[in-house]
This record gives C-alpha cells, structure tokens and sequence, in this order.
C-alpha cells in the first residue's frame, strides 16, 4: 500500500495549524505521508478485494486499502462518529491509490448519503468528504446521484440477517446514473448490504458500470 502521495502547498500550510498525523497511530507525520515510519512497514501490500452479488445476478466489486482493526479503525471512529472531519481528506487520499487497479474508463464518483436526519446529527457526510478528496486526487467528477428514501435503524446495531432486510428499498438513483462508470464510496463495508442496495439502485436507473471503493473491510461478527 502507498505511503506519498503528492502534497500540495495549501496541504504544507495547513499542517502549520492541524499537524498531519499517522492514519494508525497518530504520530505527528510530514503531509505527503499517510503513516509514520514504523507503521508503513505494517501496511498490505495489496487492497482487501470482495466481489457483492445483487440479486440480478451482477457482481460489485468492493475495494478496501485497509481492515478495520488497530489503530486504524480507532482513526475511523474518530472520523465518523467523533466529529474529527480533518482525517476525512487523508482518509480520501489512502483510497485515491485504489484507482491505479481499474479499467481506464471515464469514472463518475458518488457515494453512499447519509439521510437528512443523519445529516443534522452528524453535522457532516463522511461519505462525501472522502468522495470530494478521491475526486481532487484523482481528477474524477463527483456527483450526488443517490438519495436515502426510507428510514432504517443503523447497520451496526443489526444481525446479519437484519442488515439483509433492514435496508430493502432504501435509496433511489438519479436518472443521471444512466450510461455512467460509476465509483461508489462508503466508508466501512462489512455486510455488503449498504453497498448492495446502492449498487441495485444504480443499475436500475441505467448506471453501465459500478465499482465500491471502501475507506475499511470489517470482518462481519455477531
């Protein structure tokens, strides 16, 4: 897994304020660098790779640069439930390198939204962040071309069995999916049942193609 990525000048700037930190274990780190020294040495040397069968019978594949475990899935709790937003955009980055894997076609980016209610909660997308800094990285537009439209109970308080059904239904696809190569963001995947809804959601509205790129893969427990 990379560890650079080139940083701009508004990224050294930045640091003078909200110093870079290591995405593991938060050791101070130069801004073109995701981790410290010691932690690189730790990283996959490959993404984590799951292929998510919708019930048409299409396979999604599913993307991940890290698991969700250590000090890395402490980072993303910090990011998605603790309000610190500024790991987003190095998160965004991390998952940027996911894209030098796939097919040389002219992407669109999106990613799984948060519903209005989640929204206020939070106060922010998770989602969106990480899509926007891919977008910036990689030159890719990003658009919002799906929208929550059932409330549902969160994911992470669910059975397996639940996840299947829990989420039945609950978003829509713009019609401006139709014809597009589309990136699909979501942080964590662990089930698959977010990104299998979305994914159906997508195709159903004419989208050509549709690839899951994920900040984590947790490992589903009970």
């Amino acid at each position: 897994m990379e560890n650079w990525y080139p940083a701009r000048g508004l990224d050294w700037a930045v640091s003078l304020l909200f110093p870079a930190k290591c995405l593991c274990c938060w050791e101070r780190v130069p801004p073109d660098r995701l981790f410290c020294r010691e932690c690189a040495e730790k990283l996959p040397e490959e993404p984590r790779r799951r292929l998510i069968r919708l019930d048409s019978g299409l396979e999604v594949p599913v993307l991940a640069p890290m698991e969700y475990e250590g000090g890395y899935r402490e980072s993303m709790l910090q990011y998605k439930f603790r309000g610190c937003k500024i790991i987003g955009p190095r998160m965004g980055m991390l998952m940027a390198g996911l894209i030098e894997g796939l097919p040389e076609l002219k992407w669109t980016l999106t990613y799984v939204p948060l519903s209005p209610e989640g929204f206020r909660r939070r106060g922010y997308d998770q989602n969106l962040l990480l899509a926007r800094q891919i977008g910036r990285q990689r030159g890719i537009e990003v658009r919002r071309l799906l929208e929550k439209v059932k409330k549902t109970r969160a994911q992470h308080d669910l059975g397996l069995e639940e996840r299947l059904t829990n989420l039945s239904g609950a978003y829509r696809a713009s019609e401006e999916a139709a014809g597009r190569n589309i990136l699909l963001v979501d942080d964590i995947v662990t089930s698959g049942s977010t990104l299998r809804e979305c994914a159906s959601a997508l195709f159903k509205a004419g989208a050509n193609l549709v690839c899951c790129l994920c900040a984590a893969e947790s490992k589903f427990r009970k």
